[in-house]
C-alpha cells in the first residue's frame, strides 16, 4: 500500500488528452506545449525562469494582444474550449503542483490564441461598403464568401460552430447598416458576433 501511494501519479497533460479524446479529438499536449514554450522563450515573450512561476506565464501572456497570429506560435487549428473548461471545473487548481500549474496556465492561453483560425474580421464603411480581408463583399454575396471560407479553414477545425465574427465600423457607419450586417449575420447562423 505505501508503495501505491508513493508511485508518481501522470502528469496533468495526460488527463487534457483524455478531456479531449472524448469528443474525439485527438491531440499531443506534451509536444504542442514543448514548442509553444520554445516559441515564446525564442520570441522573448517569455524567459526560462517564467517556466517556474505560473504567475509570470499568466501575466505575460495576458498582455499579447487578442489578434494574436497562432500560426506565429505553431498553433496549427482551433482547439475547442468545452472540454478544457470541464475539466478545469472539476480540478482544484490551486492544489496542484507548480509544475502542473505551468501546464495549466501554458494550455489556457494556447487554447486561447487557436480560436484566432475562427476570427473573421468584417470592416464597414460609412459609405454602407462591407470589407472582407482587405476585399470589397456585395452584400448579398456575404454569406458565400463566409461559409466558402470556413469550407477552406476546415483543416484547421475552422466551423461555423467556433467561427467569431468582429465587425469593425468607421465612426461615422450609419447605425441601420450596422445592426443590417449583424441581423444578417444572424439569419446564417453565425451567433458569435462583436461589434467595435
Amino acid at each position: 500500500m505505501v508503495l501505491l501511494t508513493a508511485q508518481s501519479s501522470e502528469p496533468f497533460s495526460k488527463e487534457i488528452e483524455r478531456a479531449y479524446a472524448q469528443i474525439q479529438f485527438d491531440i499531443d499536449v506534451e509536444k504542442i506545449l514543448v514548442d509553444f514554450k520554445n516559441e515564446l522563450i525564442e520570441k522573448e515573450i517569455l524567459i526560462e525562469e517564467d517556466l517556474n512561476d505560473p504567475s509570470n506565464i499568466y501575466d505575460k501572456l495576458a498582455k499579447l494582444k487578442e489578434n494574436v497570429d497562432p500560426l506565429a506560435f505553431g498553433i496549427q487549428g482551433v482547439i475547442d474550449r468545452e472540454p478544457w473548461d470541464n475539466l478545469l471545473s472539476s480540478t482544484d487548481i490551486l492544489s496542484l503542483n507548480e509544475s502542473t500549474q505551468t501546464t495549466v496556465a501554458l494550455f489556457t492561453y494556447y487554447q486561447r490564441f487557436s480560436v484566432n483560425h475562427a476570427k473573421f474580421e468584417l470592416q464597414l464603411t460609412e459609405n454602407r461598403l462591407l470589407e472582407f480581408k482587405g476585399e470589397n463583399v456585395p452584400i448579398n454575396s456575404l454569406e458565400s464568401i463566409l461559409f466558402e471560407e470556413i469550407d477552406r479553414l476546415a483543416y484547421r477545425n475552422v466551423t461555423s460552430k467556433n467561427v467569431r465574427i468582429v465587425i469593425k465600423a468607421d465612426p461615422k457607419t450609419p447605425n441601420e447598416f450596422v445592426t443590417f450586417i449583424i441581423g444578417k449575420l444572424r439569419k446564417m447562423d453565425l451567433r458569435s458576433v462583436e461589434f467595435r
